[in-house]
């Protein structure tokens, strides 16, 4: 558990939706997943590293996409709690997904069950 300063990026910015320094956290490696939240709050985002990158990043600092944050509540240059899970603890069993008022090919569920099953990871587009 560590406390660190968050701050917020644009997400054009850069493609990642976490950005962390890898010297302040020398035991996580990419493919990890770290738990981020306030101390006062219940709310807690778990976010998995793709990339470790010393270049542009100030010390105690971890840095996530804005429309993540939000979503989240939490606050820029407020301090965060960061602790890093297993991927057990927290991987999903079932996932329910329900379409209401939106047409859906069955062309569009097989893409979506095949992206989902083989990368693990789904990307929303659209409200």
């Amino acid at each position: 558990m560590k406390n660190i300063k968050l701050w917020v990026h644009q997400r054009g910015a850069n493609e990642d939706e976490l950005i962390i320094n890898p010297n302040d956290f020398p035991d996580v490696s990419i493919g990890d997943i770290l738990e981020i939240y306030h101390a006062e709050e219940t709310n807690r985002l778990l976010l998995q590293v793709k990339s470790l990158k010393t270049e542009s990043q100030q010390k105690e600092i971890v840095s996530i996409d804005q429309s993540v944050a939000s979503i989240f509540k939490l606050r820029q240059y407020k301090e965060v709690i960061v602790n890093k899970v297993k991927e057990a603890d927290v991987e999903l069993d079932l996932v329910e997904l329900l379409f209401k008022d939106q047409y859906v090919s069955r062309r569009d569920m097989w893409r979506l069950k095949k992206r989902m099953v083989s990368n693990r990871e789904i990307e929303i587009v659209g409200n």
